[in-house]
């Protein structure tokens, strides 16, 4: 019988959503954005981006590399371009 391999995803911390979205921000934009109570948990993407928003932080030019975790494939994006406003 074959044996069970854990898929358990990691969800946020915030909204409780599983977690596909793997990116990664500098530690002093981290802390610019997140609340300090969600500062050492997993923060989606989405919740990232409301977080930012709110406070008027610009972080596209920051995200270089995005990867969605799915349960076929993993894909990787890069930013090419960062359109200034």
């Amino acid at each position: 019988m074959p044996r069970k391999t854990s898929t358990a995803r990691q969800t946020c911390s915030v909204c409780r959503c599983v977690d596909k979205f793997n990116f990664h921000v500098p530690n002093d934009l981290w802390h610019q954005v997140v609340p300090a109570r969600y500062r050492n948990r997993v923060v989606c993407l989405e919740c990232f981006d409301e977080f930012a928003s709110k406070k008027n932080v610009d972080y596209s030019g920051y995200l270089n590399v995005l990867y969605f975790v799915g349960d076929q494939a993993t894909l990787k994006f890069e930013t090419v371009s960062v359109r200034s406003a």
